[in-house]
């Protein structure tokens, strides 16, 4: 009989745990690129565009700027810490877009632009 109550407890607790872990209702995509001595980084949200990120390291100096999305209704993407001059990514891409295999954006720090590809990496 005790048995009985220790496995009705042992489910319960299982039960709530699995209660309180939501699915996440989009998928992560990764897609890397190069271009002029920089690496170019996107972990996309497929379903839920806000939750993509980007970063981009200066293969020179080892420094990696992470960039969030902003509130235009674009895939333009702003430094989460502005440190010395301005900076932006553009992606030429629909937010609503499903995940391609292939995107295309601009860099643009102090007015100069980088045009780059990512490629999907998973």
């Amino acid at each position: 009989m005790q048995f009985r109550g220790f496995l009705a407890g042992v489910v319960l607790v299982f039960a709530c745990f699995s209660a309180w872990a939501e699915p996440k209702a989009y998928e992560l995509v990764k897609y890397r690129g190069k271009a002029e001595g920089m690496t170019f980084v996107l972990n996309y949200g497929d379903g839920y565009a806000h939750a993509s990120e980007m970063w981009v390291t200066d293969r020179k100096s080892g420094k990696t700027a992470r960039f969030g999305l902003d509130d235009t209704g674009q895939m333009r993407f702003v430094p989460g810490k502005q440190s010395g001059g301005k900076r932006e990514i553009l992606l030429k891409m629909a937010m609503d877009e499903g995940a391609p295999d292939k995107v295309e954006g601009i860099y643009t720090i102090d007015g100069k632009q980088t045009q780059f590809t990512l490629w999907r990496i998973d």
